[in-house]
């Protein structure tokens, strides 16, 4: 047996039935009032419809002061208002189920589908995206300070980050956070006096195999080589003077030529 669909639903929202629920007797005067004017809302297809106190007392087949004090209570819980247009009043419904909306909760409308509970929709789990400190000390900093961004001054950001040493990156913004501006500026790389050292070496007590990347943490400096971490006070160019070869010249690395030197002092002897 095939079922007809269900057409002009009439749906009450819970917390307004709770509402109601607190009137005690006349919880059932105010769902049926409430419905009929739900009903001629969807028969005029409009969220102010036409329903007169006398329109309303045949139609519902009540006393014209039943009719009036259950209309007062719901304009005193504000799920209605009456409005005048010309000579007519209309009833203004404040919470209504538009045709898309009920489509949304109902589907295709029909009695069994209405009343089956539905199966809740798989979430797909996105991949987890983690941002780096330093842009999130920058978007604290302007979400603080109110500054507005959207998704083009985060791309932005992102760009000029990118591939960049982590010195650089916080020389400009904590340089923008101290002089209160709206955006940081990163130096290119040929300004930078730092990049010139990535991919250098050092031959220390053990051999730090090409750097990586440059921080630097309560006034020391974090070397971040291949194989190793260095935290050293001794800045870049007086790190890098005295140990620092590459691996295109290893001839020139420090414990190399005093090598060397040995050697060739050994040799002279004889």
């Amino acid at each position: 047996m095939e079922q007809e669909p269900i057409e002009n639903l009439i749906v009450i929202h819970p917390n307004i039935l709770r509402k109601f629920m607190r009137h005690g007797k006349d919880f059932s005067n105010l769902i049926a009032l409430y419905s009929f004017y739900l009903y001629h809302a969807k028969q005029q297809k409009t969220n102010k419809p036409l329903t007169t106190d006398e329109f309303t007392r045949k139609g519902m087949n009540w006393a014209i002061d039943r009719v009036k004090r259950i209309k007062k209570i719901l304009k005193e819980m504000k799920l209605i208002e009456v409005v005048q247009y010309r000579k007519y009043y209309y009833v203004h419904l404040f919470f209504i189920y538009s045709k898309k909306k009920l489509d949304e909760i109902f589907g295709n409308h029909t009695e069994t589908e209405a009343l089956a509970p539905k199966k809740p929709k798989e979430k797909k789990s996105k991949p987890k995206t983690t941002t780096p400190p330093l842009l999130k000390l920058w978007f604290d900093y302007c979400d603080k300070n109110k500054i507005s961004y959207g998704k083009s001054n985060i791309s932005y950001w992102e760009s000029q980050l990118k591939n960049r040493l982590t010195i650089d990156q916080q020389q400009a913004i904590y340089n923008a956070i101290n002089k209160k501006w709206k955006n940081f500026y990163m130096v290119s790389t040929k300004e930078s006096k730092y990049q010139k050292f990535l991919g250098k070496s050092l031959m220390m007590e053990k051999d730090c195999d090409t750097l990586l990347d440059i921080g630097y943490y309560h006034k020391k400096y974090i070397y971040q080589f291949k194989n190793i971490k260095v935290t050293t006070k001794a800045p870049p160019q007086e790190l890098f003077n005295r140990y620092g070869y590459t691996k295109t010249d290893v001839k020139t690395a420090p414990i190399v030529s005093q090598v060397k030197e040995k050697i060739m002092g050994m040799v002279k002897r004889f």
